[in-house]
């Protein structure tokens, strides 16, 4: 009986702590379904499932068979492990590829074969005299292909710490880098002493921190294009450049040619996916080359590439040229948007990174002015 209080009054802390969250994210965010609010209540069902697995075994009910019971607990245990995973994969999945990852359908592949597992040994279960074993294979394959996402994750995280100069993608990796290694530590201490595994609390351990982080990382960034705003860009300057030693990199102006022409003729509301257009574009590429990226205000952004070759910026500044048009093409916006920039070397070591940004401003402009007399006199 005092097992099943203990499970209620982690039920209802549960409640208290995500209930709050949900609200936020379908009332104030405006977001009815996506993984966050999957998670939260794939973890509110599996300890709902968990208490009342555990009340049919202690009062031995027959009005609900413990075999469809224990399925139904089993099975929301996988779902939680399967969208805390997804949950991380999705604010990491933007650095590595250029679109949204094509083959993150394969991660739930396992899951689905572990689910038809878990149906299997319950049907063996109700049809067998001695189900021991059987529980037992059970507890051991959900184990581990919890332990597998739960690794997997902090394979991805540890990927994110040290591939990417975004100061935000490196918090949320390797803080929940940390939070997956002590996961696999507790669950395995779960196994090794209580023969089970106790994953809702857990997980929704997981979820307050995982929204704590996501929100710590929100002040950071601008709301219109995604990228970094200004704070976080002086942030990574100081912390980069100023106050410590470096290598060689590049830094690289962007300016949206022809940007009040959009909004007069458009609308502001037309200027702003404008905007945000080229901030996806240039957040996916900046993930994909390890460089970091900020909107300085207005139509201005920056690019921060550590490189020695100067070649090597202008293919990725061509590269962003290239995917601006294939973005437009699936768009079908009724106008063109080109950038213009303006590139400058940081030398090693360098302090006078203010002059630099001013200068590669400057040259940025130059380029915009050539454009507007090479269309005067029609080669633009």
């Amino acid at each position: 009986m005092d097992i099943i209080v203990g499970k209620i009054w982690l039920l209802v802390f549960s409640l208290l702590v995500l209930m709050p969250i949900l609200y936020c994210l379908i009332k104030v965010e405006n977001i009815a379904f996506n993984v966050r609010v999957v998670a939260i209540v794939a973890a509110l069902c599996n300890i709902v499932f968990d208490i009342v697995v555990t009340a049919a075994s202690y009062y031995q009910q027959t009005l609900i068979n413990i075999y469809v019971l224990m399925l139904l607990w089993q099975l929301s245990l996988l779902f939680s492990a399967v969208t805390a995973f997804y949950l991380v994969l999705n604010e990491l999945k933007e650095k590595y590829l250029r679109y949204d990852m094509r083959n993150d359908w394969v991660y739930i592949v396992p899951s689905i074969f572990e689910a038809a597992l878990i149906v299997f040994f319950n049907l063996s279960s109700y049809a067998a005299a001695d189900v021991s074993l059987i529980d037992m294979a059970t507890s051991i394959s959900l184990y581990f292909i919890i332990n597998f996402y739960i690794l997997v994750g902090a394979w991805l995280c540890y990927k994110g710490y040290l591939y990417n100069l975004d100061f935000d993608i490196k918090y949320i990796a390797r803080k929940h880098f940390y939070f997956f290694l002590v996961m696999c530590v507790v669950l395995f201490c779960q196994q090794i002493l209580f023969n089970t595994i106790d994953f809702g609390i857990v997980v929704t351990i997981f979820l307050v921190y995982n929204y704590m982080t996501r929100s710590r990382t929100l002040i950071s960034k601008d709301a219109l294009s995604g990228v970094n705003n200004r704070v976080s860009f002086n942030k990574y300057i100081n912390n980069a450049f100023i106050n410590h030693d470096h290598g060689p990199a590049y830094i690289v102006f962007f300016d949206i040619d022809k940007f009040k022409a959009i909004n007069d003729t458009y609308g502001h509301l037309e200027g702003d996916e404008a905007i945000a257009l080229v901030g996806k574009t240039l957040k996916s590429v900046a993930g994909e080359t390890n460089s970091f990226v900020a909107r300085m205000g207005g139509d201005e952004f920056v690019l921060v590439v550590n490189t020695e070759s100067e070649e090597r910026v202008r293919e990725i500044i061509q590269t962003i040229t290239y995917e601006l048009e294939e973005r437009l093409i699936f768009s079908d916006k009724q106008y063109e948007i080109t950038v213009s920039s303006g590139i400058v070397r940081v030398e090693p070591n360098a302090r006078n990174i203010k002059e630099l940004i001013s200068k590669a401003d400057k040259l940025m402009y130059l380029e915009k002015q050539s454009k507007r007399t090479g269309a005067v006199n029609g080669n633009y």
